[in-house]
């Protein structure tokens, strides 16, 4: 895959799952039922932790294996109206994933960013 490929599949995740502020995600968080998922490596995460009430589910895992098992088994039921923040480093890997949720039929989908950037405002 060439530089203008991966350009392209990063701007088509990017508009197909919205980045929330830090204001809007504090909102979601507090009104409606999510599953916040952190999809850095276990290295990154045992590095600087995660955010309160995420579960890590990596991105490497999730390309090479994804079954809904990966975000069900995470979930208190079988609940379509989840909403689902993810998150990594800096955001280019969590719009990846939410784009590849989106495609899998999870409907609320959005991109916290980065953790670093949560991090500063939390």
């Amino acid at each position: 895959m060439n530089e203008t490929d991966i350009q392209k599949l990063l701007q088509e995740a990017n508009d197909c799952v919205p980045r929330l502020s830090f204001e809007e995600a504090n909102n979601i968080i507090s009104t409606v039922n999510t599953l916040i998922i952190d999809v850095r490596e276990a290295f990154e995460v045992e590095a600087t932790g995660l955010i309160k009430n995420a579960v890590n589910i990596p991105k490497s895992i999730i390309d090479t294996n994804f079954n809904h098992s990966l975000i069900n088994n995470h979930l208190s039921s079988n609940n379509e109206d989840i909403t689902i923040l993810v998150y990594c480093a800096v955001g280019i890997r969590s719009a990846l994933v939410g784009h590849l949720l989106v495609n899998q039929g999870y409907k609320n989908v959005f991109n916290l960013g980065g953790y670093a950037e949560w991090e500063s405002q939390n």
